[in-house]
This record gives structure tokens, C-alpha cells and sequence, in this order.
């Protein structure tokens, strides 16, 4: 029976892919391209990570599987918490491959963390803290093992700080070393197999797309020969570092393994929409604040203290942060933090609409399902969604006169299942082809909206909805179609290559020939899956918002 290999790559576009292999820059993606089949892979309902690697591994839709942004509401109140695998209300693949007894390894699969047990071998995501975290790795004591060779794995590699500061070398040299060292232990462990699936994901192009993305785009405002000069195109080097990894796994594979390389979403210009939502609310008098309360007077205060923040945590020792982080934070102290110092000042007795300022979709204070809704389920609530669907697809930037907004919808409109409850009650896509500068004018209202006060400096590269899917190998190569894949076909493929039955709730369709059927397997799955307590500590608390910090999520 043929084994499958996934190769996942955080963010690859198939636009700068396509371009760097007709140039002859990658010469390893061309020859997979050349030799098999590739195409535009469409993401998920608002082609995020945390909506889109879940559905990878799961093939549902985040409406199924629960997962919808790394810092996530939390039904029924107005906090927010950092999201992990046991957020998932179905088993991945990883799990129902397990049961079936095939030997599985999984590295660096986002949101795995804490690793569920396998089958195989797993190292979690750039959510684990660090491998001293319970669940950093399968078995446990590979964790052990890792340091002893390495030091601390790099789960999350330094871009944001550096970028920001002009260190743009320093920066780039970050994610070679931690491609780098995720490939020499991803070879270390595949030469223990045979495994019937192996999944190796790289993180380091989604960082630094980011943050360079404006050195690759000439059509980007900011992008200027100047910096190319002196800099070179750390972008490229990023993919060209991966094409020497791919060149490498393509002398491991034996003839019977099938290569499938992903990305969970693509690449575009960082547009900054979701900076202007707080202010079109409030606009649309649907966010009210508490005028001359103590709570508002506070907010500068609890800006400041965020900024005060970060500059503190990139400027103290990593041990004596870890031992503040021990001795003064409690349980979710941190979440909490963020969630209640954007909403703080918000007066619950008149807001009909609000948003947290990372995610920034908005919610309506539904009655009945917020702990101080006002507005009524039925007519009122639709009208109020309507409202705000009709101002944002009116939007014009008027800096440009272009689009703000390519759709609004109701979030039943794009996902579907019993997890609902924590996505917005509105979804955006914003326009990505233009970075907005605003203010944007409002069609549907008179006046302008006032500019952001959200920091979003450095960040010149956002997400597009299509990613990349590369089939080669024996099986693979010879799939006659790939228009219209979507990231939840994924799943199925793979089960379906490995001879396995897919489970009829999955949303995707495998792209072979394979049974479509309930599954007892992964109904015993399922039953094990949606767990909910946190496994993360105070101290790991930070180290991840950290990181939610550094690509922007905070």
C-alpha cells in the first residue's frame, strides 16, 4: 500500500510560487510542479491559520471542527482564550489513523498542541511554550531528547522584533536556523519508520510574509529598489531555503510514498481593514462607551501598560521573566487582560455591536447569549447584522476610492455545524489587493470614518483565501483535476490513499476514489475529542501571546 508524505508550508502563495520556479529560482518545486499536478488550494471561510490547519487535519469546516481564531471568544461571557488541540470537536487524522493502527508522525502541525497520543512520533506547534510543556511531544521523552541536541526547539522564530527594528538580516537568519534544525530532526525521525503518514510543517514563511512582504510585491506603496539593493528579497530566500528542504525529502522518499505539499492559506498586501471596525461601529451607533467613567479613563492606562509590555518582555532575561511569569500571573490573567482592555469602557446597557481588537469581526450583545445583551434574537438582531454588512460593503477608501470590503456576510452563510457560537456574528473579507489608508467614506451614511488607533507597524503582508496544493507520486501525479480544491479535501485524500474509509461528516471530498461511510473508528475518535481544559501554566500563557504578538494577532 502507497505511504503518503505532507509537506505543509505556512502561507505559500502560488503567485510568487509560480513566479520564482518560471525563473528557475526553486528548482525542486519546479520539478514536483512539472512532474505532477498543482493548482490554487482555497482556504477557509476567512483563510486564517487557526481556521485552516483544524481543517486540514480534520476535513470540516471550523463550523465543525470549533476553531476559529487563536484567541478566541468564549461563549457566554466577554473573554477570549488562547485556543488549543483540545478545542477540537472532531479527531484529526493523526488520531483516526492511530486507531487504525498506521504509523503516523506529525511535526510542527499547528494547533496540535497538546499532542493527543499516537501511533507514531509528534512534535506540536509554535503554540507549545517550550518542550518543557506537558504535550510539547510524543513520546514524552523525545522532548527530552530534542534539548539535549538542540537546546530549546524553535517553535516560534524572532521575526517581528527584528523587522521592526531595520535587522532584516537577523531576522531572515532566524528562519533559515529554524528551518534548518526542523528539517535535520524531521530526517532523523523519518529514518525510524517506515510511517504510512508523515506531515512536516514549516511556520517561517507566514512570519516573514509578514513583515517583507513589500520587498517582493512591486505594487506595494512601500516597496522600494533601494531596499532590495542592500537587503536582497528575504522572501525568496525564505522559499529558496525551503526548496533546498524539499530537494532533501525528495532524495528520502522511497517510490511508493506520495508527496502532497500544502499551505493553509496564501499570501497578499496587509490591507489593515480590521483596524477601522471599533470606529465604524461606534459610527453606526452600535458601539457606546461609557462617557467619563472611570473605566474609560483607565483605557489609555491599559493601552499603555500593553506597550509598556512588550518593551518590558524583549528587554528583561528570559529567566527572570519566566520567574515573574511564575510568581505573578494567575490562570488566564493574561487573556482576560486583553480581552477586558478593549472592552472595558463599552457601556453593555446601549452597545448593540462590538469587537476585540485583534479579531475584529464583529459581535452582536445578543440577549440571551451575552451576560449583558440588549439586543433581541429575530428581527432586531438581523436588522442590526444588516446594518452592518450594507456599511461595509459601502465602504471606499478615500485615500483611493476603492472597495474597502470585497464581502460581508452572515457567518451561516460561509460555515456550517454546532460550533457557531464561537465565530462573529458578521464575517469580512476584506480587499487585499490595496492596503487601505482611509479614512473610509460610508455610503450608506453621511461622513467619514475616523483613522485607526491600532498599531500595526511593520506589518506589510496579509493572507490571501487561495494557498497551494502540489501533488507528485505515484498516485498523486496521475489525479486529472485540481479546480475547485479546498482545504478540507485534504483529510479524505489522505485517508483515502492509505486505504482507509472516510468518515461521512467530513466536509471534503477525496481527489481518489474511496468509500464514504460513517466510521466507527471515528466515532470512538470523536468521543474523546472536544476537551476544553487549558494546558497552559501563567508563565506559558505569555510566552504564547507573545507570539500571537509577533505575527499580529495581538
Amino acid at each position: 500500500m502507497s505511504k503518503v508524505f505532507v509537506l505543509g508550508i505556512d502561507a505559500l502563495s502560488p503567485v510568487l510560487l509560480e513566479r520564482w520556479t518560471e525563473a528557475g529560482l526553486l528548482p525542486n518545486f519546479r520539478r514536483v510542479m512539472e512532474e505532477g499536478q498543482w493548482g490554487p488550494l482555497r482556504s477557509t471561510g476567512e483563510f486564517s491559520s487557526p481556521q485552516a490547519w483544524p481543517s486540514f487535519m480534520t476535513g470540516v469546516n471550523p463550523g465543525k471542527h470549533g476553531i476559529f481564531s487563536f484567541l478566541q471568544h468564549v461563549p457566554c461571557t466577554y473573554d477570549v482564550e488562547h485556543v488549543t488541540s483540545r478545542n477540537l470537536q472532531v479527531p484529526t487524522i493523526f488520531e483516526l489513523l492511530s486507531g487504525a493502527e498506521a504509523r503516523v508522525a506529525s511535526l510542527n502541525v499547528p494547533c496540535t498542541f497538546p499532542l493527543a497520543p499516537l501511533n507514531g512520533v509528534g512534535i506540536s506547534d509554535w503554540l507549545c511554550p517550550s518542550l518543557g510543556s506537558p504535550g510539547a511531544t510524543y513520546p514524552t521523552e523525545l522532548a527530552a531528547q530534542l534539548r539535549r541536541k538542540y537546546g530549546e526547539y524553535p517553535f516560534h522564530v524572532d521575526v517581528k522584533r527584528h523587522a521592526r527594528a531595520g535587522r532584516y538580516d537577523r531576522a531572515l537568519r532566524n528562519c533559515r536556523h529554524g528551518i534548518r534544525v526542523k528539517m535535520e530532526v524531521a530526517r532523523e525521525i523519518y529514518r525510524q519508520g517506515p510511517w504510512d503518514l508523515f506531515a512536516l510543517v514549516f511556520v517561517e514563511t507566514d512570519a516573514m510574509q509578514h513583515y517583507f512582504w513589500h520587498f517582493s510585491d512591486p505594487a506595494h506603496p512601500l516597496y522600494a529598489q533601494a531596499n532590495r539593493d542592500r537587503w536582497g528579497e528575504p522572501v525568496l530566500e525564505t522559499y529558496q531555503a525551503l526548496d533546498e528542504v524539499l530537494g532533501e525529502i525528495l532524495d528520502m522518499l522511497a517510490d511508493d510514498t506520495n508527496l502532497l505539499i500544502m499551505s493553509d492559506h496564501g499570501g497578499a498586501i496587509y490591507n489593515r481593514g480590521q483596524t477601522y471596525i471599533p470606529a465604524l461601529l461606534q459610527h453606526l451607533g452600535l458601539l457606546a462607551t461609557e462617557t467619563g467613567s472611570a473605566s474609560q479613563m483607565l483605557q489609555p492606562f491599559r493601552r499603555g501598560l500593553l506597550s509598556l509590555g512588550e518593551v518590558l518582555h524583549g528587554a528583561l532575561p528570559k529567566p527572570m521573566k519566566m520567574r515573574l511569569y511564575n510568581h505573578t500571573l494567575t490562570r488566564r490573567l493574561v487573556e482576560r487582560f486583553f480581552a477586558k482592555s478593549f472592552t472595558a469602557s463599552n457601556d453593555w446597557s446601549r452597545t448593540r455591536a462590538y469587537c476585540y481588537y485583534w479579531e475584529t469581526a464583529p459581535w452582536v450583545n445578543l440577549a440571551g447569549r451575552e451576560p449583558e445583551g440588549i439586543v433581541q434574537p429575530g428581527e432586531e438582531y438581523e436588522a442590526i447584522r444588516q446594518t452592518i454588512i450594507d456599511a461595509l460593503e459601502s465602504a471606499r477608501d478615500e485615500a483611493t476610492g476603492e472597495p474597502a470590503v470585497e464581502r460581508a456576510f452572515r457567518r451561516e452563510e460561509v460555515y456550517s455545524g454546532p460550533c457557531l457560537e464561537y465565530m462573529p456574528d458578521v464575517g469580512i473579507w476584506w480587499n487585499r489587493h490595496i492596503p487601505l489608508y482611509g479614512p473610509l467614506r460610508v455610503q450608506t451614511v453621511p461622513g467619514l470614518i475616523t483613522e485607526s488607533a491600532m498599531d500595526v507597524a511593520g506589518i506589510t503582508g496579509g493572507h490571501d483565501p487561495f494557498g497551494t496544493v502540489i501533488c507528485w507520486g505515484p498516485e498523486l501525479s496521475a489525479v486529472k483535476s485540481l479546480a475547485g480544491a479546498k482545504i478540507e479535501d485534504l483529510a479524505p485524500t489522505i485517508l483515502a490513499l492509505l486505504g482507509q474509509s472516510v468518515p461521512g461528516y467530513m466536509d471534503g471530498r477525496p481527489w481518489s476514489a474511496a468509500r464514504v461511510e460513517a466510521s466507527a473508528l471515528a466515532a470512538a475518535a470523536a468521543a474523546s475529542a472536544g476537551r476544553t481544559d487549558s494546558p497552559y501554566d501563567a508563565r506559558e500563557e505569555e510566552i504564547v501571546s507573545e507570539r500571537l504578538r509577533n505575527l499580529g494577532y495581538m
